[in-house]
């Protein structure tokens, strides 16, 4: 376990929180690419691509699941059109995308 500061107030804390304790900073990875997560969320996104890519594997799982049912289909084609256009929307704040919560 390492301390690290938080980027927005500069408090420190473990590496191992997923939100600064002080100000409930979200931490996020920054070497994932937003285009990156868009275009597998376009392309792969039914099958939940773009989930595994930002590190959200419990769900990216259960979207690979429900895509083997016609009525999991059906689910998860509304779930892509929500997360296209959560994504859509936070282009400017990758750490809204990638925050692991």
């Amino acid at each position: 376990m390492t301390m690290i500061y938080c980027r927005e107030c500069g408090a420190k804390h473990s590496d191992k929180a997923k939100a600064c304790p002080k100000c409930g900073y979200v931490e996020y990875d920054i070497t994932k690419s937003t285009v990156v997560y868009l275009l597998l969320l376009w392309f792969l996104g039914m099958v939940g691509a773009h989930r595994f890519y930002a590190g959200k594997t419990g769900s990216g799982v259960v979207m690979l699941i429900l895509t083997c049912t016609i009525f999991g289909m059906l689910i998860t084609s509304i779930w892509w059109l929500v997360d296209l256009i959560y994504a859509i929307c936070n282009l400017g704040n990758p750490e809204n995308i990638f925050a692991k919560r």
